[in-house]
């Protein structure tokens, strides 16, 4: 059986089967019965956010089997609207067996996306606004344009959130209830930070890809060495493949 554990900070080998297994298994829940919020993020070996301009091109199977996964245990999916419009954005997709089990446990049998955006320039031939069979959430601040909120509001669920720009306090405790309480953020790299930043993250997951990057300008993706000691706690490194998996627990 794999062990989770570190051995001297050397990742453990494993392959994708048991990966996904591991990442399902972990325990996510508050005492207090507050939101479980998770950050996913991939990283060049140089520790950029994105190759050739898109964080997409980073990744491979390893990382594409962890995404399902992580998206498979969560409510609620919390994204950018440029990242959406940058990746192009779908409906999620889950097994037919998650989406039974989800359903078995009383929750949505695939989780909602859930946009950020001030400006609220959406480009409807995205695939996920295009879509009839399923409507993401829009989250914006006050100060976003009313006619605009007047007029997306006939097609989707808006959450007001902020007075300038969107409070992501305000936002996750809106969107998680009862027992939908998983939120899983998907970036980009300055949402992250701002929710780093803020103290509004349980559970950092960094996929490190072998692909080196020449992307100028771009940020550096945030690990527990960005911040002070104590604030994170590395709990496992697992490698597959060229792919390395760490996961990062909050500090409290």
């Amino acid at each position: 059986m794999f062990s989770t554990e570190m051995r001297e900070g050397i990742a453990i080998q494993t392959d994708i089967e048991e990966l996904t297994k591991i990442y399902t298994d972990d325990r996510r829940t508050h005492t207090d019965n507050q939101p479980w919020v998770m950050l996913n993020m991939i990283a060049s070996s140089n520790g950029l956010a994105t190759l050739d301009g898109l964080s997409g091109k980073l990744g491979g199977k390893e990382d594409r089997a962890l995404f399902r996964t992580l998206r498979g245990v969560s409510d609620f999916i919390l994204v950018g609207l440029n990242t959406v419009h940058e990746e192009k954005y779908n409906p999620p997709e889950l097994p037919e067996a998650v989406k039974s089990l989800r359903e078995e446990t009383g929750r949505d049998r695939i989780p909602r996306i859930a946009v950020v955006s001030n400006s609220l320039e959406i480009d409807p031939n995205i695939p996920l606004f295009a879509s009839d069979r399923y409507s993401p959430i829009l989250i914006t601040s006050k100060s976003s344009p009313a006619s605009k909120r007047k007029l997306l509001s006939e097609k989707y669920e808006i959450i007001l959130a902020g007075e300038q720009r969107v409070d992501f306090k305000t936002a996750i405790n809106k969107l998680a209830s009862g027992n939908k309480q998983t939120v899983l953020v998907e970036g980009g790299p300055s949402i992250n930070k701002q929710f780093v930043s803020e103290d509004l993250f349980d559970e950092l997951c960094i996929t490190i890809s072998p692909f080196y990057s020449d992307d100028e300008n771009d940020e550096k993706v945030t690990t527990d060495k960005s911040y002070p000691k104590g604030y994170m706690k590395e709990v496992r490194r697992i490698s597959v493949n060229d792919f390395i998996f760490c996961r990062y627990l909050r500090s409290r």
